[in-house]
């Protein structure tokens, strides 16, 4: 009896198989990210988390949102007149402090502290500028610290919105202390505006 030698398929279907094998791996292989490059996603992580749940524990508690905003209006006023050399920063005083338990965070009180804040800056920029007009000096100033407030307002706004706290009374007290600054700085303006023309000497006719 005759025996037929073995096909050849089979060998080639297992090298076949291999190199299929073989390349799925290497694919697998690339698209896989490194252990550097998990290790680094996984500190950025953890860092937003544990970012995250202190914003939470501190904005669940006497309502810290709104010296969240404090906080994000007073550091963007700084920040946008850091560089500028028309205005120089206030000297540092001994004022309460705006996170303190017993501190009235109420919408009227924080927009006074805002406005008080800014403003402060003012006497500084006017000895700067002594070249412009009252009118002009004031409405340069506005502009300067007005672009901070917007901004300061603006970053508070994105991180109560992805904590999911911007909504209720949060929203609503951060809306009404917005209008409450603006209602400020005009009262600011007038008044300072008014003090100026009333000390000016009369001109004789």
């Amino acid at each position: 009896m005759n025996i037929q030698p073995a096909s050849n398929s089979t060998t080639k279907t297992s090298n076949t198989d291999k190199t299929n094998t073989d390349k799925t791996s290497t694919e697998a292989a690339k698209d896989k990210p490194s252990a550097a490059e998990l290790s680094q996603a996984n500190r950025q992580e953890l860092n937003q988390t544990i970012l995250q749940n202190q914003l939470e524990i501190s904005l669940k508690s006497d309502n810290k949102s709104m010296s969240l905003l404090y906080k994000t209006i007073t550091a963007s006023i700084e920040k946008r007149l850091a560089d500028d050399d028309s205005v120089a920063a206030p000297e540092k005083t001994t004022a309460s402090n705006p996170y303190s338990q017993d501190q009235d965070t109420s919408p009227q009180a924080t927009a006074d502290r805002i406005v008080a804040f800014a403003t402060n800056f003012y006497a500084n920029y006017r000895e700067r500028n002594q070249d412009l007009t009252e009118e002009a000096a004031m409405d340069d100033f506005m502009a300067k610290i007005g672009g901070g407030i917007d901004q300061g307002f603006a970053d508070a706004k994105d991180i109560l919105k992805g904590l999911q706290q911007l909504e209720g009374k949060v929203a609503s007290d951060i809306d009404e202390t917005y209008e409450l600054i603006q209602q400020g700085l005009q009262s600011f303006r007038e008044k300072t505006l008014a003090d100026k023309a009333a000390a000016q000497p009369a001109v004789a006719s």
